[in-house]
């Protein structure tokens, strides 16, 4: 799962962000690093295929055995070296498996269903290669399974002090080795005393509690983190521990998102450890882990930019072809097990097409299963996905994302949501997709909710820009918000996230896979139309042919695509790397050429380095485009960005726009003056506004030869409206894309009626 919902908007601008019954190593063995090929669970007394089962036989044929195997084989995927953390050898091992499993359906392939790995490639992945803990107490020593943090999302600097050799890149053996006597720090009074001269050649063992940023304020534990790095210790060991209880410690984000994302920047190697796995060499509390005399930490980490992910994707041919359906889950988690948070949605989805290939029943509509790749990294999988699948997506009936399965903790209560993202901002908050799915859990008996969170929670939100309705399905805990959280409420983004978590909570997992069943035999037969958008009036073609970051197009501008289906434009985008021609323009009422910029960065120091730049024929394309009338947006962007989060690492291709600029009398220059806010003149395109919110700095700043300046800041134009040729042609300079990305919460977005000016300007056009 990616962000919680009402904590989502704090974690995004921190810019991070029980004792498990799976087999895995104890700690006398020496932990598994590499895992073997699972097994296929065997199916349970399946039925004679047959093209007439009925519904209510398919929904029978559901087993929760099966879905407790495919569970179980995922969280065993490299237990103790990353599981299937994002963009890893453990995520391509996760792909591997299913696509195994799938290939064993022989009435799916009967039926036509392909399978197809989609590759990508992600700003940031760390690899764990290897990680130990040995300790010694009592002059035995005992190996105990632990692993590494993965360091910030996009902050280069501090994610090489995540790396064991401290170089960003390269992927070569480079295992770190340190040994010495231990200093346990289990309570806040032994944290205020902690001093350097007590770290010094010490492996520092530290209560996660302490630090767990679920109990404690941001700035409380961002302070602790500094004192234990600073103090310099030969390593650090963070010792979670399992607690069902509302307001203690159950090691949320020790993996990934600690304060330590923010801090560490000196290189200090951390591991975390279970304390339930020492249980062996007889530690069971925190103060017995006063009884180690010494111990080694050895880790083998990369932190590799620009780093490869997969998607993996089972096509089955309905009855009919000329609609679709695609259901979604994330293949990998954030650094711990991920039974729940996503293998209960990856098992779903395993367990519908089991059911499906053994009833022999074909679905009305062609269905998509879809596992993402890199969700824990901010949707990377299907941002890509849904950037490379425009066809597909014009017609898909409906799409559900299914994440995920949490434990409430004790004394709370979970409940089945169905979170989407309306129209509400722009006039019409009607849902019938939600509405839709929450009459199929009436008539399945289940009690579910549908919930308008009007942003993003999960991969389904990559869909709102091109108009498809979606949701996600999700096992929620009612007092979540009371709590603090979803991470404070249920047991997701922590060690705990087990199967033994999945098995308390089965119930709830079946009655998840009972909903993404019938949605595939309802929907099928029913064929609705869930979109409430007007009929189109013309395209709104995104051309992001030298845009990598795919979140930086209609994927994530999501508020500003939705204005525009709205007012009637059908929104396309060319994605990265595409070869196009003026044909993909055919219907266009507004083009939007989209910045310059790849991953590789200086910041980064890739030793894969490769650049992006405009050709001439996708310049003669657009410069035709606009001599014959058209409206062309050329949007620029001093930085990278992402969703909310504050501007990333600077883009040192924004120059190469100019390219495509200077064609219209256009020139980016290399300054950068500007704020948060502009002041808008009295265009039509700007009419009605006080203020236009920028991403801060991030505007590039330009000069025109003719012209009208529509809004500035500083002096300085952030978005002019050039004219060129003799048919009514247009550009419109934006200089920080910034200015159209999505704000997300209950209140409208402060662009909001900028860009339903565009829009409305685009449809009015004479074109």
């Amino acid at each position: 799962m990616t962000k919680p919902r009402t904590s989502l908007w704090l974690m995004l601008a921190l810019s991070v962000v029980a004792v498990s019954c799976l087999p895995g190593p104890s700690p006398s063995p020496t932990p598994t690093q590499t895992s073997q090929p699972l097994a296929t669970p065997t199916p349970l007394s399946p039925p004679t295929p047959t093209t007439t089962s009925t519904g209510d036989q398919v929904m029978a044929a559901l087993s929760l055995d099966s879905l407790l195997a495919y569970v179980e084989a995922l969280t065993e995927i490299q237990p103790y070296s990353g599981w299937r953390n994002s963009a890893t050898s453990g995520e391509e091992e996760a792909v591997k498996y299913v696509a195994g499993v799938l290939d064993s359906f022989s009435n799916l392939k009967k039926m036509g269903m392909t399978v197809e790995e989609e590759e990508f490639r992600v700003f940031m992945a760390t690899e764990v290669w290897q990680a130990q803990l040995h300790i010694r107490l009592d002059e035995n020593e005992y190996l105990i399974p632990v692993n590494p943090p993965r360091g910030p999302r996009d902050n280069t600097e501090i994610a090489a002090s995540f790396d064991s050799d401290g170089r960003l890149g390269d992927e070569d053996p480079n295992p770190l080795e340190i040994s010495g006597q231990v200093l346990l720090v289990s309570s806040e009074s032994q944290l205020e005393s902690f001093s350097a001269e007590e770290a010094r050649d010490k492996l520092v063992f530290v209560d996660y509690a302490l630090v767990d940023r679920t109990l404690w304020h941001r700035g409380e534990v961002e302070t602790r983190a500094t004192q234990l790095i600073q103090a310099r210790p030969l390593a650090l060991v963070l010792v979670t521990s399992w607690s069902p209880k509302p307001g203690e410690s159950h090691g949320s984000f020790a993996y990934e998102g600690s304060p330590f994302c923010s801090v560490n920047d000196n290189g200090t190697p951390i591991v975390v450890a279970r304390l339930e796995d020492m249980a062996a060499a007889g530690i069971e509390n925190m103060a017995d882990l006063e009884r180690i005399s010494d111990a080694t930490v050895l880790v083998d980490t990369d932190v590799i930019s620009p780093a490869r992910s997969r998607n993996l994707i089972a096509m089955i041919p309905g009855r009919d072809d000329s609609h679709a359906l695609i259901l979604g889950a994330h293949i990998d988690s954030p650094n711990n097990p991920g039974a729940m948070d996503d293998g209960s949605g990856s098992a779903i989805l395993l367990e519908v097409a089991r059911v499906l290939n053994e009833s022999g029943y074909q679905p009305g509509v062609t269905t998509y299963l879809v596992w993402f790749g890199s969700e824990e990294l901010f949707l990377y999988g299907s941002n890509t996905f849904a950037a490379q699948h425009q066809e597909l997506l014009d017609r898909t009936i409906a799409m559900l994302q299914v994440d995920c399965l949490t434990r409430p903790l004790d004394g709370l209560t979970g409940i089945t949501n169905f979170d989407y993202w309306s129209y509400a901002h722009y006039g019409d908050a009607s849902h019938p997709f939600s509405q839709f799915l929450e009459e199929q859990a009436d008539h399945l008996g289940i009690v579910a909710q549908a919930e308008d969170q009007l942003g993003v929670v999960s991969d389904n939100g990559c869909f709102s820009g091109f108009d498809v309705p979606n949701a996600n399905l999700i096992y929620w805990v009612v007092e979540e918000a009371q709590a603090g959280g979803i991470h404070n409420a249920g047991v997701i983004h922590a060690p705990y996230d087990t199967m033994e978590r999945v098995e308390e909570e089965s119930d709830a997992l079946m009655e998840m896979a009972q909903i993404a069943l019938h949605t595939v035999i309802a929907l099928g037969a029913d064929k609705p139309n869930l979109r409430i958008t007007r009929p189109d009036e013309g395209r709104a073609v995104f051309v992001g042919t030298q845009t990598e970051p795919t979140y930086m197009g209609p994927t994530s501008l999501t508020d500003f695509a939705m204005a525009l289906e709205f007012s009637g434009l059908d929104v396309d985008l060319i994605p990265y790397g595409e070869t196009w021609s003026a044909q993909d323009l055919a219907g266009a009422r507004v083009v939007f050429a989209l910045p310059t910029i790849d991953y590789p960065s200086r910041e980064a120091g890739s030793d894969t380095w490769y650049d992006v730049a405009w050709t001439d024929d996708e310049v003669g394309i657009l410069k035709d485009y606009v001599e014959n009338g058209g409206l062309l947006v050329v949007a620029n962007s001093r930085y990278r960005l992402k969703y909310g989060y504050p501007v990333l690492e600077e883009n040192e291709d924004w120059a190469d726009m100019n390219a495509l600029a200077e064609v219209f009398g256009v020139t980016f220059q290399d300054a950068t003056t500007w704020g948060q806010l502009a002041t808008p003149g009295d265009h039509p395109l700007v009419q009605g506004l006080e203020v236009i919110v920028l991403a801060e700095s991030n505007g590039v700043n330009f000069t025109y030869q003719r012209g009208e300046t529509l809004a500035q800041a500083h002096g300085e134009a952030i978005m002019a409206l050039v004219p060129y040729g003799d048919q009514g042609g247009e550009v419109l300079i934006i200089g920080d894309l910034g200015i159209l990305r999505a704000e997300w919460g209950e209140a409208a977005p402060r662009n909001l009626e900028l860009w339903l000016n565009l829009a409305q300007y685009a449809v009015d056009r004479q074109y």
